[in-house]
């Protein structure tokens, strides 16, 4: 009876992992990523929406009034709050994951654009294309503390691991503006022609940014000088790290492409092609999935392109009506 009862509980326990496997090959197998909700902001729109990752069907709208003009949406490290950069507005909107719903705005200098948390989540740095400053943003009290000087179209912001410095790029100005994050003022300027999005992986002291028309350029943030350059496509305009920091996606807009880069071996692994004009992008939380948003040529020429960080292949073309331009990626509820 004993024995019987062993080879019963066997079978049982391999129909369970057998039915389990065959869920996660039918998941793959469709190209599907599943388990996530993508806030998306509409550009011309002046909303973000709420896409389900599977199905791509809208689960909610965020309005944020006529002419917001949204580029960037950040989540907090908690997944209950997001930050959206509202350009037409000089606004950033503060949005409860939880409800959808909008929480309150914050005002800031001339068209708010890229964006970053400090590394201690107190701070939110928001680059401002017009007007030659930078926001610092007290996250406590939803207050701008600081104004530092940067260049004119200011884009891209990175902030050092050590947390001490925060790097602003300008494309107008040509150069990158250092911050200093205890004095909240800026410390030096490196020249940087078409410098725009910029980040720093976890645990270096590099930064990367795109510049010019074809490359992403290395910055050695203990020197502040230039060390190397990466041959990507055309127009790179942003740039998405895996959470090890050992792999970047930069988005090409003109070639329609985004470029895979080892930062540990300096080179593109692979070109992988997506929709019409991409930009900017966001990892999954558990780190399998990449999504980019394709600016399109109109209406319906829009989408958010899927890949998977594993095998490196689109997987997926969501359909997104009308100009996505941020993303953000969360867990499903």
């Amino acid at each position: 009876m004993q024995r019987l009862k062993s080879i019963r509980s066997k079978i049982i326990i391999f129909i369970l992992a057998t039915a389990c496997f065959l869920q996660a090959v039918s998941v793959f197998a469709s190209g599907k990523a599943a388990g996530y909700r993508l806030y998306v902001t509409r550009f011309m729109d002046g909303d973000v929406i709420v896409l389900d990752s599977a199905t791509g069907k809208e689960m909610a709208r965020i309005g944020l009034g006529f002419g917001a003009n949204p580029v960037e949406v950040l989540p907090f490290h908690d997944n209950k709050t997001l930050y959206v950069s509202k350009r037409g507005h000089d606004e950033i909107a503060v949005i409860d994951a939880g409800t959808n719903s909008l929480k309150t705005v914050i005002k800031t200098g001339i068209h708010p654009n890229f964006m970053s948390f400090s590394r201690d989540w107190k701070y939110l740095i928001v680059a401002t294309n017009q007007g030659g400053k930078a926001m610092v943003i007290d996250l406590e009290s939803n207050a701008v503390v600081s104004e530092p000087r940067v260049g004119l179209g200011a884009s891209g912001v990175a902030v050092t691991n050590d947390n001490r410095f925060a790097y602003v790029t300008s494309i107008y100005a040509n150069d990158i503006s250092v911050i200093d994050l205890r004095r909240m003022e800026r410390i030096s300027t490196i020249h940087a022609p078409g410098a725009i999005a910029i980040v720093t992986p976890p645990g270096s002291h590099l930064a990367y940014f795109c510049s010019h028309r074809d490359r992403v350029s290395i910055l050695d943030t203990r020197t502040n000088e230039i060390v190397g350059h990466i041959k990507v496509g055309d127009t790179p305009n942003y740039i998405t790290l895996t959470p090890d920091g050992g792999l970047a996606f930069v988005s090409n807009a003109l070639s329609g492409t985004v470029s895979v880069i080892d930062l540990h071996g300096r080179s593109v692994l692979k070109t992988i092609e997506v929709g019409t004009e991409p930009g900017s992008s966001a990892i999954s939380p558990d780190g399998r999935f990449v999504f980019v948003t394709n600016y399109g040529k109109g209406s319906n020429d829009s989408s958010i392109s899927v890949i998977d960080v594993e095998t490196l292949e689109e997987v997926d073309r969501i359909k997104v009506w009308r100009y996505p331009r941020g993303i953000a990626v969360l867990p499903a509820e």
